[in-house]
């Protein structure tokens, strides 16, 4: 983004009549107002964490009524972009996180340094509210089959945890291997992507749904289904969720269809049928449909496909923020109206968040200062689940040091106190198998497999 005169041109992006850095702190501040985030101060953080990075300083401030005319202007400019939008954020609003936290279970302490996410990508045929994803939409640039549409619940194929502290630190990010071991509320050691189907469909097969309607059910078991994955991160973790997300497959596709493509890096060329991936190896940049192939692909990369993909996950993540940075969509109103937009009809969120929770955190991601994680698991009796090495959870994603994770070559237990054993069938003799993924920090393309 440069200072000139342009804000007027797009409609939606918060810029200065002239570009000076105060004009610009004084129209942001009045468009923060508008959603009734704070002003001044925060306005300050944002310019210092990288917003105004890059910009001419002026030889002289324009006059106050100047100052006062750039902020009216900006009142009106970011009328046709995201700043007037609802403080609620588009798509449909959840209540697991108070639920799950109204419970009899004790729920871990909430923290007084900032807040954690639980962001959740679901890979079904159905919408946020319900209604079936188009057939040519589906078998096309989503290259999917029917997963999960034949009894409307949902696939949890992406978990992860997001750890925003106060203050603009390191954004940290956790991402949960969906064949992690946990324990249902039946006390069955299951895989982490099956608590919320199983608990969907429970709460359908529950009496008292005579009467209701199609959508009245599918929000039901979807609540449900929150409710269930959340106290189960939360005992798996030992970790408290603050606030909750959850993507569609359609949502991230037309995401990637609003940013325009995203950077990504592979080691080798891939060609597979089954996602529909078909990528050469080196550095590119992604369209909407390979996208979600490139992130969902299982096949052809090698043995451990579950954190193989978990990594990919990250790459992605890694390029779409360098790529939000890139074009400067961070600072840009107009285009993050587009991003939310996108969402519009493919995002959950808890009823607890706005768009001023996000805004708070644009400094950290302005500045790529963030890393991502894999949650340490050793592998399970019969080599296709995982169990989780007990205290990593929180070491890696909030930094307590007295909760330092065992090394890959460390045979301490692997179970942690919510997270069950695998069933032994008593021919395990050798010590367990660790991994420990490398991490991958944004503000740059990371090359994976």
């Amino acid at each position: 983004m440069d200072g000139g005169a342009d804000g007027g041109a797009d409609g939606g992006a918060v810029r200065g009549t002239d570009g000076g850095e105060g004009e610009f702190e004084v129209q942001l501040g009045a468009a923060f107002w508008l959603t009734g985030g704070p002003g001044p101060e925060l306005t300050a953080r944002l310019v210092d964490g990288g917003l105004a990075a890059g910009r001419r300083r002026r030889r002289a401030r324009r006059r106050r009524t100047v100052l006062l005319a750039g902020a009216l202007t900006a009142v009106v400019a970011v009328g046709a972009g995201l700043l007037t939008l609802p403080r609620d954020l588009p798509g449909e609003r959840t209540s697991a996180v108070e639920l799950a936290h109204s419970g009899q279970s004790p729920a871990p302490a909430p923290l007084t340094d900032g807040m954690t996410l639980l962001l959740v990508g679901t890979d079904d045929a159905l919408d946020a509210q319900g209604r079936p994803v188009p057939e040519d939409l589906l078998r096309g640039d989503l290259h999917s089959g029917t997963a999960g549409a034949a009894d409307r619940t949902g696939v949890t194929d992406t978990m992860m945890l997001v750890h925003i502290p106060a203050g603009g630190g390191e954004v940290r990010q956790l991402s949960l291997p969906r064949d992690v071991l946990v324990e249902d509320t039946d006390g069955r050691a299951v895989r982490l992507n099956g608590i919320y189907p199983d608990a969907e469909r429970a709460a359908l097969e529950r009496p008292g749904g005579s009467g209701a309607t199609d959508g009245e059910l599918y929000a039901r078991g979807r609540e449900a289904g929150r409710v269930a994955l959340l106290k189960s991160v939360e005992q798996l973790t030992g970790v408290r969720v603050d606030h909750y997300a959850e993507v569609s497959m359609v949502g991230f596709y037309r995401v990637a269809q609003a940013l325009g493509g995203i950077p990504v890096c592979l080691n080798h060329a891939v060609n597979d049928p089954y996602s529909g991936a078909r990528l050469p190896a080196g550095r590119q940049e992604l369209g909407a449909a390979q996208a979600l192939a490139f992130v969902r692909q299982r096949h052809g990369v090698g043995e451990d496909s579950d954190l193989e993909r978990t990594r990919r996950a990250q790459a992605l993540l890694a390029g779409v923020v360098e790529k939000l940075r890139a074009d400067g969509t961070l600072a840009d109103a107009s285009k993050l109206a587009a991003l939310y937009r996108a969402l519009d009809g493919s995002l959950v969120v808890d009823r607890g968040w706005s768009p001023v929770d996000f805004v708070r955190q644009v400094p950290a991601l302005a500045a790529g200062k963030g890393t991502l994680r894999t949650l340490p698991v050793t592998l399970g009796t019969g080599g296709t689940t995982f169990l989780p090495v007990a205290g990593a959870a929180r070491s890696l994603l909030l930094g307590d040091a007295a909760a330092a994770p065992p090394g890959p070559s460390d045979p301490a237990s692997p179970a942690s106190p919510a997270a069950p054993s695998a069933p032994s069938d008593g021919s395990a003799t050798n010590p367990p198998v660790s991994f420990l993924p490398a991490p991958v920090r944004l503000g740059g393309v990371p090359c994976v497999d």
